[in-house]
């Protein structure tokens, strides 16, 4: 059988429907509670073994294509792992279709490295723990390796519990705000209590309010006023639960069905052209 030469991965975005920040921990991260649903907007990610070392090309985005991105860290972690034997001798060519917005809290560079680690797995099998490699490359890699719909996502992040969620239909908006998640976390206001993630559960089944809470969004509003304003302007479109997504700058809340976020998105979007105003739904 001829071994398979080049294969491509969806890296799909992700929303967090509520945060908790819980304490902070003696290795400088912060210890999370964080219901992670997948979403069906997604970049494309294809992967060829050929030539040397780990070349990146990027469609969509103005983004580094070296060590900065974490797609080519992924890269060389996942040759690292195998040995020093792939990590000489096996070459990768990465080419990255962007769709996802950049730097939203929606965690495109995190899926685009899962991407990779998925796509090398099939390409140069090893028994290797993607979700351990996946975790030293950052906290949102994990849920994007593991391929779940939805989580219930502890510690960093990396812990991981698949929950069942009812299909959503979603309207994104992001503020044209970039926000690091190591400013999120600096900006931490006050630890917050757990989450309840059967409640949450039980309102989105019945179609009610998710009264959905991120820990990390006081800190952020204040700096950042146009976040609270996409707020706002989701909460006025009639839309439920709107809140900030995992580190920001998106904002996100649910609709009735596509139509009404079809309408929503389009309203949202002529009226603050600057932002990037999105209808999506779960995957």
């Amino acid at each position: 059988m001829t071994p398979v030469a080049e294969t491509t991965e969806p890296a799909h975005a992700k929303v967090n429907l509520g945060l908790s920040v819980l304490a902070r921990r003696g290795d400088g991260y912060h210890e999370i509670e964080t219901v992670v649903a997948r979403l069906a907007l997604h970049d494309d990610v294809a992967v060829r073994l050929a030539g040397a070392g780990v070349q990146l090309a990027v469609e969509g985005a103005a983004l580094p294509t070296g060590e900065d991105n974490l797609a080519v860290r992924a890269a060389r972690a996942y040759l690292d792992a195998v040995g020093a034997d792939a990590a000489g001798k096996t070459g990768v060519a990465i080419r990255l279709a962007k769709r996802i917005p950049v730097a939203a809290g929606l965690g495109g560079g995190s899926s685009d490295a899962a991407a990779v680690l998925r796509a090398l797995a099939r390409l140069v099998p090893a028994p290797v723990d993607l979700i351990a490699v996946g975790s030293a490359l950052g906290s949102d890699v994990p849920f994007f390796v593991a391929d779940l719909p939805a989580a219930l996502a502890r510690g960093r992040g990396e812990r991981l519990e698949p929950l069942t969620l009812p299909p959503l239909t979603l309207v994104l908006a992001f503020p044209a705000v970039a926000v690091s998640a190591a400013e999120a976390y600096r900006r931490v206001q006050s630890f917050t209590p757990r989450l309840q993630p059967r409640k949450l559960l039980e309102r989105l089944n019945a179609g009610r309010d998710p009264k959905l809470v991120n820990g990390l969004q006081p800190g952020v509003v204040r700096e950042h006023k146009q976040i609270r304003e996409a707020i706002a302007a989701l909460r006025a479109e009639g839309l439920r639960g709107a809140v900030m997504s995992g580190s920001g700058s998106c904002c996100l809340a649910l609709a009735d069905d596509a139509a009404a976020a079809e309408d929503a998105a389009r309203r949202l979007q002529a009226a603050h052209p600057d932002w990037t105003v999105l209808a999506t739904r779960t995957s």
